[in-house]
């Protein structure tokens, strides 16, 4: 482990990070509102970044897979601890605060205001900003706008961009971030756009543009979507959740007339498994099938798997049948390469084609079988890979569990406030439904589920690396 590496580029990040401050700090002069908490904010990470890269100044910049997953998993926390800074000023104490930044950060959208009508506008523009850079993801905005990090790109991106493997659109990796970021913010401008279109305040259209492609859930209203309680509104969001859940390299794909997404194994089973659910809901909680009972199925189904968190209805008083697949759908979550959280559809369709193939392997054993995901040949490695990831998703979605409930709190309420952390969803059931915060929770119950958050967005390795006394020694 080249330590002094790690601080170099985590210096070099947080200096370019105090930046990003100037949003905010731009709104509240905007709005006239008080621009201290940014500017405090922004010193610190200058002065911090400042301070890490001067002690590691001479270092030699090699960035191998254990560095990337130090500064990936530490910049993250690093962020996030900063990040949390202008929330102290509306009246949050530090766990509060810290919670709110790190549900930003990893999109995830649970919140502990109880209202947020009331918040400055430079604060809910933060919000929102917070989940727009952790959408696409922090450390592949640095690859793409610092030539320095180019070299250890895929390092660095492999142990951020969610998913199986990095998909490498142009031959420089710097490229290929840059590219990402690109669409991502094409898309941006076009849900802002057509919001304002349709009679949404230019502010609240930002905002939401911000949270919706990013698959975060953060809204301007309390009642989140179910504000406006229109379908022309409902359904544009709608259709951009699923771009937001969508692998983002398909889209460079149809921007280049190659239609590949039509034969992505994982887009179809991404949109068969959303339609399925959609109708299943609709079917067994609704007494009447009409066009309601579809608005309300579909939009909170793409909610809930894409990650985004919108409501348009209060679920928790959905039927349990309908809350059982709501939590199903959390830990289905979005496409590899995507900005949505959870599994992932590619992990849970190989894992299960795997399944079956064992099923057939038993009952004819001299049969030779393989698994393929489009042209290739899965190969071993990588369902042991798959198997790993999934056991420890499920011990540490168990654990979190098995820990808020010694707070006191029942069942569906532990179950599903991890459940919605760990797969970055934000409403939950029970104390934490759709038309409630996470402020009535212990402080400790909040630290637990921000580190589910942290955990989730980073796909477990990452994270799980960083507390393995034999990852930090400086031989390989």
């Amino acid at each position: 482990m080249n330590r002094k590496a790690v601080l170099n580029v985590l210096g070099r990040i947080l200096l370019y990070f105090s930046l990003v401050f100037i949003i905010p700090v731009a709104v509240a002069f905007y709005y006239e509102e008080s621009t201290k908490p940014f500017l405090i904010s922004m010193a610190a990470s200058f002065f911090l970044g400042f301070l890490f890269y001067f002690v590691s100044r001479k270092a030699e910049i090699e960035i191998r897979y254990k560095e990337g997953y130090a500064i990936v998993g530490l910049g993250w926390l690093l962020v996030s601890m900063i990040g949390a800074v202008p929330y102290l000023f509306v009246g949050l104490d530090y766990f509060d605060a810290f919670f709110e930044a790190m549900s930003g950060f990893t999109t995830t959208g649970a919140t502990v205001f109880d209202s947020v009508e009331d918040l400055p506008k430079s604060i809910l523009i933060w919000r929102s900003l917070t989940q727009w850079l952790g959408g696409m993801g922090i450390i592949v905005l640095f690859v793409a706008i610092l030539p320095s990090l180019a070299k250890s790109g895929y390092a660095l991106l492999q142990a951020e961009v969610p998913g199986i493997k990095l998909t490498r659109l142009k031959p420089r990796l710097r490229d290929t971030a840059i590219t990402l970021y690109l669409i991502y913010l094409f898309f941006t401008l076009l849900e802002a756009a057509i919001l304002k279109f349709l009679g949404v305040s230019l502010f609240d259209a930002i905002n939401h543009a911000f949270t919706t492609l990013s698959t975060g859930g953060f809204s301007t209203h309390t009642e989140s979507i179910a504000y406006y309680n229109n379908p022309a509104i409902e359904a544009t969001i709608f259709v951009f959740m699923i771009i937001g859940g969508t692998n983002f390299a398909l889209f460079y794909y149809i921007f280049n007339r190659n239609f590949k997404i039509l034969e992505d194994a994982e887009f179809k089973a991404y949109i068969l498994i959303l339609l399925t659910a959609s109708a299943i809901l609709t079917v067994i909680n609704f007494e009447e099938l009409n066009l309601q009972a579809l608005r309300y199925s579909f939009f909170q189904a793409a909610s809930v798997m894409t990650t985004t968190g919108y409501t348009t209805a209060d679920f928790d008083q959905w039927n349990d049948a309908a809350k059982i697949l709501l939590l199903m759908l959390m830990f289905v979550g979005g496409s590899s390469g995507s900005t949505g959280g959870g599994i992932k559809v590619i992990r849970i369709y190989l894992l299960s084609t795997y399944s079956l193939l064992q099923i057939m392997k038993s009952a004819e054993p001299r049969t030779v079988r393989v698994v393929k995901y489009g042209e290739e040949i899965v190969e071993k490695e990588a369902f042991s890979a798959i198997t790993s990831f999934f056991s420890l998703y499920i011990m540490i979605f168990a654990i979190s569990s098995f820990l808020i409930s010694l707070f006191g709190y029942d069942l569906l309420t532990s179950i599903s406030a991890v459940a919605a952390c760990i797969n970055n969803v934000g409403p939950g059931m029970g104390l934490v439904g759709a038309s409630e915060s996470y402020s009535a929770l212990h402080d400790l119950a909040k630290l637990i589920l921000s580190i589910d958050m942290w955990v989730g967005r980073l796909e477990v390795f990452t994270v799980l690396a960083l507390f393995i006394p034999s990852f930090w020694r400086e031989k390989w």
